[in-house]
C-alpha cells in the first residue's frame, strides 16, 4: 500500500497519562473513539485504550460503534454520546455486553426499560441535558420529570447525568453560564433525592480551561490524539501528536517552463522543474483546497503541492531536490528531519479546525500501530 497512516501507540498513552495527571486518580478519564477515532481507527486506538490503566470507559458516537467494538473484542464499559436506531436485536446485544446508553427521550427509555425485563442487571443510562449546545438533550426544565420516570422503571439505572460545552476553549462567560445551568440541574434533582452518582461535562477543552467542570469524569476527544483546542492550550498542557500521514513518490518527470500542471492547468511552470506524481488525491482525504498552496515533506524539504490535487493523484514539484527517487517516503502530515507539517497547519491553509482534517482521511486507508 503506498499510502498509509501510521498511529503512534506511545504518543497515545502519554496523552492519556498527561490528562490523568491533570483530572486526578477520583475523576474518571473517557477517551472518546468516534467517527473512527478522529480519523486514527476506531479500534485501534480503543484496543489501546482497552489495555490503559488510566481509561474507565471508552465512548462512541452510535450504536453501530458501540457493536463494532464488542465484535473486536473490547471489554472496557463503552458508552453511546449521541444516537441510536431502537433496533430490538442490536440493543439487546449491546446491554448484553454493559453498553451504556444516553436518553434524552422519553420514548428511549421506555423501549430500554422493556427490552432489559429479561436480561440480567437491566441497563445502565445516563441523562443528557442541553445547557445551551442546542443539540440532543433534554431541556433543564423537563429534567426533572424525565430523571423521575427513570427511576420509576425497574431495569433501568441512572448512573450519569451530563452536558456538552459549546465553547469551552474560547468563551469562557458561556461556558460558566453552561456549567451553573448544569449545576441547577443537579441541585433540583437532589433536592426531590434523586442522586445520580456519574456526572460530566468537560471535553479535551474544558478539562485543561476549566477545572471546575471535571465533575465525576471528563469525556478525551481531540486531545488525545496530541491535538490542542486552540493555540493557547498549548501553555497548560504538553502533547504529543499520534498521527503520521504518509505516501510515495510513483513517478518523476522533468518538465520544460511553460507546461501546464493538473486539471484546468491550474500552474504553469516558470523554469525547467522537476515534478513528482504521488499516489494521494481528494479521495484519500487530501482537501482539493490544498492545490497549489500546500506542501509536502520529502527528505525532509517541503515541496510545494502544483496545480490541482485530482481524485487519486498529487503533483509537487522537487525541483531544488538532487537526490530524489521513485518509493521515496512523502509527509502530508508528521516529520521528517527538521520540517514537520502538522493538521493545524494544513487547517490553516484551507480554513477549517484540526478536526476536520484528520477526521475527513478516508477510513479505507490502513491504520499502523507503531
Amino acid at each position: 500500500m503506498f499510502t498509509q497512516i501510521v498511529i503512534n501507540k506511545k504518543a497515545i498513552e502519554f496523552n492519556l497519562k498527561q490528562f490523568k495527571k491533570l483530572v486526578g486518580k477520583d475523576v474518571l478519564l473517557m477517551p472518546v473513539v468516534k467517527s473512527n477515532a478522529y480519523g486514527h481507527g476506531m479500534v485501534e486506538v480503543a484496543k489501546i485504550c482497552d489495555l490503559n490503566s488510566f481509561v474507565s470507559r471508552i465512548c462512541v458516537v452510535n450504536l453501530d460503534e458501540a457493536l463494532s467494538l464488542i465484535n473486536n473484542g473490547i471489554k472496557k464499559p463503552i458508552m453511546i454520546l449521541s444516537f441510536y436506531e431502537l433496533d430490538i436485536k442490536k440493543i439487546k446485544t449491546a446491554i448484553k455486553h454493559g453498553v451504556i446508553f444516553p436518553v434524552y427521550l422519553s420514548e428511549q427509555i421506555y423501549f430500554l426499560n422493556n427490552l432489559a425485563k429479561n436480561l440480567d442487571g437491566g441497563v445502565k443510562v445516563h441523562l443528557k441535558i442541553d445547557t445551551g449546545t442546542t443539540r440532543i438533550g433534554v431541556m433543564p426544565n423537563e429534567a426533572l420529570k424525565i430523571a423521575k420516570d427513570i427511576t420509576e422503571l425497574k431495569n433501568l439505572q441512572l448512573e450519569g447525568i451530563w452536558s456538552h460545552f459549546a465553547s469551552s476553549e474560547d468563551d469562557f462567560e458561556y461556558t460558566k453560564k453552561q456549567k451553573n445551568t448544569f449545576k441547577k440541574v443537579i441541585d433540583e434533582l437532589e433536592k426531590n433525592n434523586i442522586y445520580i452518582p456519574i456526572k460530566h461535562f468537560a471535553c479535551s477543552a474544558a478539562t485543561i480551561f476549566h477545572k471546575d467542570t471535571h465533575f465525576s469524569a471528563t469525556r478525551l476527544g481531540l486531545s488525545l490524539y496530541g491535538l490542542y483546542p486552540n493555540e493557547k492550550s498549548k501553555k497548560n498542557i504538553i502533547l504529543q501528536p499520534a498521527l503520521s500521514w504518509k505516501t510515495k513518490i510513483i513517478q518523476l518527470k522533468n518538465i520544460e517552463p511553460n507546461t501546464k500542471i493538473g486539471y484546468g492547468g491550474s500552474y504553469t511552470t516558470k523554469t525547467k522543474s522537476k515534478i513528482a506524481i504521488l499516489p494521494i488525491g481528494y479521495w484519500d482525504g487530501l482537501d482539493r483546497k490544498l492545490s497549489n498552496i500546500g506542501q509536502v515533506i520529502i527528505r525532509g524539504v517541503k515541496c510545494p503541492i502544483r496545480g490541482r490535487i485530482c481524485m487519486n493523484l498529487t503533483m509537487v514539484d522537487v525541483t531544488k531536490i538532487k537526490k530524489i527517487k521513485i518509493n521515496d517516503e512523502v509527509i502530508i502530515i508528521g516529520k521528517q528531519g527538521n520540517s514537520a507539517i502538522s493538521a493545524d497547519d494544513l487547517a490553516k491553509q484551507i480554513g477549517t479546525i484540526n478536526y476536520e482534517v484528520i477526521d475527513r482521511i478516508n477510513p479505507l486507508l490502513p491504520r499502523i500501530i507503531v
